[in-house]
């Protein structure tokens, strides 16, 4: 981690040997291990919680990268409509009435003459 060898590690094991003394340095060198345990301990905690973030991120790109495509294939499909809505609607001042084709059957000469006895006769 430290990069620190056996030498370096001797070295400092002497000094503190000389500076703290035989009856203490047992209870040090615990206090020491315990500290480096917790900070071991903090370093994986904090990577742990790192890497689900990065894995949460990472989702939440796909999430947006699956939102983006469904939002152009709404846009095609509205373009699409809209294109064939202009094809099917006919010339501008002719509407149909609604519900029908805007096609009217002429009427046949029987129909007329029985439209005309039908205005005719008192009522």
């Amino acid at each position: 981690m430290f990069d620190i060898g056996f030498w370096e590690i001797a070295v400092i094991a002497i000094v503190a040997l000389l500076v703290v003394g035989p009856e203490q340095l047992p209870g040090l060198l615990r206090t020491a291990g315990s500290w480096v345990g917790k900070a071991k301990r903090l370093i994986n905690e904090a990577k742990t919680e790192l890497d689900l973030e990065v894995d949460r991120a990472e989702e939440i790109k796909k999430r947006i990268a699956e939102e983006t495509r469904v939002a152009e294939m709404h846009r095609a499909i509205n373009a699409g409509k809209d294109k064939l809505a202009e094809v099917i609607a006919p010339p501008s001042g002719t509407a149909p009435a609604s519900g029908t084709s805007g096609f009217t059957p002429k009427k046949s000469d029987e129909q007329v003459t029985t439209e005309v006895d039908d205005e005719q006769r008192p009522g």
